[in-house]
């Protein structure tokens, strides 16, 4: 993965029938596609690997279009900003949870946490208690050594991973039914006018059981995804103490008092050096580092003739790497995001951490929101360098997952402030 900046092949032959697609018009050409030539992989292996089959994710053609109106007004600008104040609320709760003295932290199960319960207010307007909380992160750790465990054949109790996921999934289900029935009965799920367009108000019994495997894929989707941008984040910010002092002095000079009230402008334009940061890590570390498509029909993309089935990979990593884009790709340098020069400079392919085409991740504006928000809220609390022992690197499963983030943090005079 380190080579990733000399690659300038626009397909390459891993095996036969295999091939890596880094060219931004081929990647717009498959993402863009209807699924008459370039179909989503995977499909066939959701129920054992993913673990919800019914969920938008692992859905396709009518069935995968009437799933997506139903969500689309959930994830509307208006609808996530509204959410900030919620967001803001239960960061602060955990946050003063956090040690009062100096303390060192594996910063990525804390934000997995907190994340998961970002998420299910989200999309419930309530948390989970302890039990729940375990049982999705129990899930989440299953799906994440499934998705790199080599074994492809069945092997019933023999294969531990496996049997770990599927033991795993049914306990987090459970949970879920019961969040969701309790969620339906709320009295204001039809009378709040920021929370009356959640998906769970347009379903009936005879698609309950869509409901449980969406709750449960979303839910992941914030523990896992956001949990690890977030972490990234904050690790390359403590690996750069010039950056983390220009984010810091802005998060300290806006107004924040009036924008954690909710009365300012709840996203990121607030805070340019801070979503540079971001941007800039999600560069360099993507959650979705990795996905495919399937070929339907033989074809030629470009001048590359490909025979039906064939199996295309396409990775945010390899092209945001790329010394064909990014100039000192293997740097982190948030300033290159601090004006829309390197956006529009670039291909449109050429950074892409949510995905694109018909299936761009529903919950973009979400992630990029609410990961803000906690950043600063934890900036505003809390002074932050690594560890001298700290040794992060990627785990790359179903999502980029950061291991070994050690962060000492002390708590800030200004807190609260």
């Amino acid at each position: 993965m380190s080579s990733c900046h000399a690659i300038e092949s626009p397909l390459i032959a891993l095996d036969d029938g295999i091939y890596i697609v880094t060219e931004p018009e081929f990647i717009e050409t498959i993402l863009h596609d209807r699924g008459d030539r370039f179909q989503k992989s995977g499909s066939s292996d959701a129920k054992d690997m993913v673990s919800f089959p019914f969920s938008l994710m692992n859905s396709s053609g009518d069935d995968w279009k009437a799933k997506r109106r139903v969500m689309q007004p959930d994830f509307s600008l208006r609808r996530v900003t509204s959410d900030g104040r919620k967001t803001l609320a239960i960061t602060e709760a955990h946050l003063a949870r956090w040690p009062a003295g100096p303390a060192s932290l594996d910063i990525r199960t804390l934000l997995q946490e907190l994340c998961l319960d970002v998420g299910c207010q989200f999309f419930l307007n309530a948390t989970l208690d302890e039990e729940g909380k375990a049982a999705f992160m129990a899930l989440s750790d299953a799906i994440i050594l499934k998705t790199r465990d080599s074994l492809r054949f069945p092997l019933g109790r023999l294969d531990r991973t496996s049997y770990r996921l599927a033991i795993t999934r049914e306990k987090a289900k459970a949970v879920a039914r019961k969040a969701l029935a309790k969620a339906t009965q709320q009295p204001d799920v039809a009378a709040n006018t920021e929370w009356s367009g959640s998906f769970v108000t347009h379903t009936s019994s005879e698609s309950a059981e869509w409901l449980c495997d969406e709750f449960c894929a979303l839910v992941l989707s914030g523990l896992e995804p956001m949990s690890a941008g977030l972490t990234w984040t904050v690790h390359l910010l403590t690996s750069h103490p010039d950056v983390l002092e220009r984010v810091t002095a802005e998060v300290d000079t806006a107004r924040c008092n009036e924008w954690s009230a909710g009365e300012g402008v709840v996203n990121l334009d607030a805070f340019p050096e801070t979503r540079a940061s971001l941007m800039e890590a999600l560069r360099l570390f993507p959650p979705a580092w990795l996905t495919g498509r399937i070929v339907a029909r033989d074809t030629m993309l470009g001048d590359f003739f490909l025979a039906a089935g064939s199996a295309l990979m396409i990775s945010p990593w390899i092209n945001h790497h790329s010394a064909r884009f990014f100039d000192e790709p293997q740097r982190f340098k948030p300033e290159r995001w601090l004006d829309k020069s390197t956006q529009q400079r670039l291909p449109r392919y050429a950074f892409f951490p949510f995905g694109g085409g018909i299936r761009r991740c529903i919950g973009e504006h979400f992630s990029l929101i609410h990961i803000g928000l906690i950043l600063v809220s934890i900036l505003r609390r809390f002074y932050l360098k690594p560890m001298s022992n700290s040794k992060a690197r990627p785990y790359p499963a179903l999502v980029l997952r950061p291991l070994g983030v050690k962060i000492e943090v002390s708590p800030r005079s200004t807190a609260g402030n």
